[in-house]
Formats: C-alpha cells, sequence, structure tokens
C-alpha cells in the first residue's frame, strides 16, 4: 500500500462496538460491490466436468449476512457442520440437498430422500455431479421436525434441478469463474400438475473454491426474496502449532497493511512441514473511509496445497479483520 494510503488509514474513524462495525461495513460492501456476471467460458471449459465439492474439516465460510459456518467433520457418510450460533447440521457435501439432521434454538429435524420416477417407472437421477451443461436431477424430500413446545410437524417436497450454464461473477470474496445451478421447490409428493412451486434456489459455484460463492433464494407469495454473497473461507488450523498459527495470523496481516496488489508474501515453517502465502488482489475504500482488501491465502500442509479466497477490512485499531458476527 501507498504511504499517503497508510497516512489516509491512521486517521480512519469507525464505530467502537463489533457489531455495529460489522453491519456498517456490510452496508457499505453492498453498496459499493455489486455482483455481476460478465463473460461465459469457452467451449471446451464447459464440457469438462465438476466432481463433488471435497469439504475439509476446520475451514470456515463467512457470508454476507454475517452468519458463517465451520466444517466439523467430513468424510464419505457426510459432513458435519456448526453455525455462528453453535448450532450443527449434518448432510451430503452435494449442497443442492438440505441437511439431513438440524437444529437450531428452538427447533429441531431430519429429512429424508428418494428418487422420483418417469412415467415408464424407472428412477431419475437424484444429483447432477459431476456437473455437465444441461444436466438435471429430480428427487422427493421427506421432513420431520419438533418446535419449541415439542409439537411434531411433517412435510414433502419435490425438487426439480438444472444446471443451466457457466458465467464469470464478482463477489465479495473476489471474482470467480461459476457453474450455475437451478433447483425448483414444489409442495407436496405427487405429481407436478398437483403441486404448487413454492422457491426457486439458484446457486453459483466456484470449482476453485470448492463451494458456491453466491445463492439467491426467490419464493412465491409475499415472502422476502435473498441472496448472499462469500465474504471469505478460512484455513484450518486446528491441530497446528502454536508457531504456526501465529504465522499464519501475522503474515496475513502484513500482507494485507503492507503488499501491492498482486504482490505475494510468503512463509515457511520447514520443521513443521507447513507453509504457506499471502496475496493481495485489490484494495479499495468505502465511503465511510474504511480500507477493504481481496486476497488469496495458500496452504501447504502434508504435500497438499489449498487456496483460501476472502476480503478482510482494516479495524480503527489497525487490524485487517474478515467481517463476520
Amino acid at each position: 500500500m501507498q504511504k499517503n494510503d497508510k497516512k489516509d488509514l491512521r486517521s480512519i474513524r469507525t464505530l467502537k462496538s463489533p457489531g455495529s462495525w460489522f453491519g456498517a461495513i456490510m452496508l457499505m460492501l453492498f453498496l459499493g460491490m455489486t455482483g455481476c456476471a460478465s463473460t461465459r467460458p469457452g467451449p471446451s471449459e464447459a464440457a469438462k466436468p465438476i466432481p463433488l465439492p471435497a469439504y475439509q474439516e476446520g475451514t470456515t465460510f463467512v457470508y454476507t449476512n454475517g452468519r458463517w459456518e465451520t466444517i466439523e467433520k467430513a468424510g464419505p457418510e457426510g459432513v458435519t457442520w456448526r453455525n455462528h450460533s453453535g448450532h450443527q447440521s449434518t448432510g451430503s457435501a452435494d449442497f443442492t440437498y438440505r441437511h439431513a439432521a438440524w437444529e437450531t434454538r428452538t427447533r429441531s429435524g431430519q429429512r429424508s430422500f428418494r428418487a422420483r420416477r418417469d412415467w415408464l417407472g424407472n428412477p431419475v437421477a437424484t444429483t447432477l455431479w459431476p456437473l455437465a451443461p444441461g444436466k438435471t436431477a429430480r428427487y422427493i424430500e421427506s421432513g420431520r421436525w419438533q418446535d419449541e413446545t415439542g409439537k411434531v410437524h411433517t412435510y414433502e417436497s419435490q425438487w426439480r434441478l438444472e444446471v443451466t450454464g457457466q458465467s464469470r461473477i464478482n463477489v465479495k470474496a473476489g471474482e470467480f469463474d461459476v457453474w450455475e445451478i437451478v433447483a425448483r421447490r414444489f409442495s407436496g409428493g405427487g405429481a407436478y400438475n398437483k403441486s404448487r412451486l413454492r422457491e426457486i434456489r439458484t446457486w453459483y459455484y466456484a470449482p476453485v473454491v470448492g463451494h458456491y460463492v453466491r445463492m439467491d433464494r426467490h419464493f412465491s407469495g409475499r415472502r422476502p426474496n435473498r441472496s448472499i454473497e462469500l465474504v471469505a473461507v478460512t484455513p484450518p488450523v486446528k491441530g497446528m502449532p502454536a508457531a504456526a498459527k501465529n504465522k499464519v495470523q501475522t503474515i496475513f496481516q502484513q500482507a494485507l497493511e503492507g503488499k501491492r496488489s498482486g504482490t505475494v508474501q510468503r512463509w515457511q515453517l520447514a520443521q513443521h512441514a507447513l507453509s504457506g502465502a499471502v496475496t493481495p488482489v485489490a484494495t479499495f475504500r468505502l465511503k465511510n473511509g474504511t480500507y477493504c482488501r481481496q486476497y488469496i491465502q495458500k496452504l501447504s500442509r502434508a504435500g497438499e496445497e489449498t487456496d483460501f479466497y476472502g476480503l478482510a477490512c482494516r479495524t480503527e485499531a489497525g487490524d485487517w479483520e474478515i467481517p463476520r458476527r
């Protein structure tokens, strides 16, 4: 960052409350940055099938609504998530399925899924993975949940999914080539002509991230539509030596404070077989004077290198933090 930028940074005034700081930053980000589609990838790229996401334990995904989720467990049996409120849910790595077991402060429930059949009685595809252009899938979801009074509720829904195309979009965490997946949820488990469309979800899945970077939800009726974007993915540090954790944080702060966009700051702890790097990608200043930077954080452990994309903003104290609750 330029010297005059650093001088300006010292005089930034931000809200003292962490919650207020988060709210102000996210409002400014929404006003100053908007996601949009741009060029389409070429045919050769579009023809390459994309495998199911492979999640790593300890990875955290932070979104624009302040919500964040950490992967507690990942394996062939499924993925267990813990959210910012401490509640856990378990489900498939296929995010087009809602979680099979879930809980909130006042509710808990389970879901099961089964295949639909075509007009000849044959089962149809129930998953889009590996992703390919035009691929479709259908399934029926059955749910059972209990409210805070102990009352049990049940329901059935039908889902119709399709890979609708590819594009390149800008979100808070960066700019990515994405696969667009559209899912339509209908009420009931019977014939479509007797069901009502309740919701349309669109995921924008970025293979380099291994997760969706945006999700839109459009509801029928008066329920307000929703949209969230990925703000950051933070690396798993559980099990790391204290020296490695300190190094990760120190380099993160140093790179965002002092490195120009596109300049890499590397680190290595040979005795722990760990190494990594932080590369600031873009820098911008919000209307309230706060500086934010998009970055790519690399972590190599046991010979496996992973990229983590994100955005961080500079606090009044001079630290770079990912906006979240």
